[in-house]
């Protein structure tokens, strides 16, 4: 007989299981909808407008595109490995930082702010900047402390396989 503890972990990893591939589906799709949306209305960006804002808005939507690919991606991690990593995460928040400039930007381009807004963006941007340059060396020292994991696994293994 099945302890109560083991059937209850059971039912709560395949609920868990169920709802991550649930999400992850609706990720993909509403990321796929989006590129379509784009392509569909490339003309319309085209036509009409400055290179600059169309280039910018362009990007902007290929940035959220990312973003919701970044999450999916995380989700498929979570859902294969049952764990939770930390760095796609910090890369969805880089992400999204960059695109909020980016947007920032092609505001100040698009409307021609007044001295006091313009300073609230730039304090903005300050701080974004700030922002992805701590998610950066996040991202480096994740990354460093996973090769030093990997390479003290490899010579542990080389060790215990020896003569």
């Amino acid at each position: 007989m099945v302890s109560r503890k083991v059937f209850s972990s059971k039912v709560f990893e395949i609920g868990s299981d169920i709802l991550h591939f649930i999400i992850g589906i609706l990720l993909i799709l509403l990321g796929s909808v989006f590129v379509f949306h784009v392509v569909t209305n490339l003309n319309k960006l085209l036509i009409g407008q400055d290179l600059a804002v169309t280039v910018g808005t362009i990007l902007n939507k290929i940035f959220f595109v990312l973003m919701i690919l970044e999450m999916a991606h995380t989700v498929m991690i979570s859902y294969q490995e049952h764990i939770i990593k930390p760095e796609p995460f910090l890369l969805i928040g880089l992400i999204a930082s960059v695109r909020r400039i980016l947007a920032l930007t092609l505001n100040l381009v698009e409307t021609h702010p007044g001295i006091e807004e313009f300073k609230m963006a730039m304090i903005e941007t300050a701080i974004l900047g700030a922002l992805i340059l701590i998610l950066v060396v996040a991202i480096v020292l994740l990354r460093r402390c996973d090769q030093r994991k990997k390479e003290e696994k490899s010579i542990v293994e080389i060790e215990s396989s020896g003569p």
